[in-house]
């Protein structure tokens, strides 16, 4: 595992991207806005009451990848919308993280499905198994920005 975890550990928001419907492209922002729960404006994801508001992902896990699959994994191809480095996501699960000003109880893994053949290509759901990131529900809102800081805020979630 990438990163590092505990109460306080701190990574970096690398990228931010939405896709406006199911299946759309992608697109790359500096900036995304987010509803508490409801998850990233603009993104069609975003629903009430869901455990899937917004999804982040590694960016040293899409490198691995890339190296593993012999290409280049372009940001976004996980089609997670928010891509970190530095803090290990797996480890999250079960707490609650601040991603800038936003806050978000981490839910579950965001297991790679059959759209990452496409998306990355041939190989790569199983070049993400155990490792495509996670889902949480949205907190806090505000706004997410390239750069921002991850942290875990609090270990585990109890409410």
């Amino acid at each position: 595992m990438t990163g590092t975890t505990g109460f306080g550990a701190i990574g970096t928001v690398e990228g931010v991207h939405v896709a406006h419907a199911r299946g759309a492209p992608v697109v790359a922002v500096d900036t995304a806005d987010v509803v508490a729960d409801h998850g990233i404006t603009g993104d069609w994801r975003s629903r009430t009451g869901s455990r899937r508001q917004v999804t982040l992902v590694d960016a040293a896990v899409l490198e691995d990848a890339g190296v593993a699959l012999g290409i280049e994994v372009a940001p976004g191809a996980s089609r997670r919308q928010v891509t970190v480095r530095g803090i290990d996501l797996v480890a999250t699960i079960g707490h609650r993280i601040a991603v800038g000003d936003v806050v978000l109880d981490v839910t579950m893994a965001c297991d790679p499905c059959d759209q990452m053949e496409v998306a990355i290509g041939p190989g790569g759901r199983a070049a993400l198994e155990g490792r495509g990131g996670i889902c949480g529900r949205v907190i806090t809102g505000g706004t997410i920005r390239t750069g921002d800081a991850v942290r875990i805020v609090r270990d585990p979630v109890t409410a």
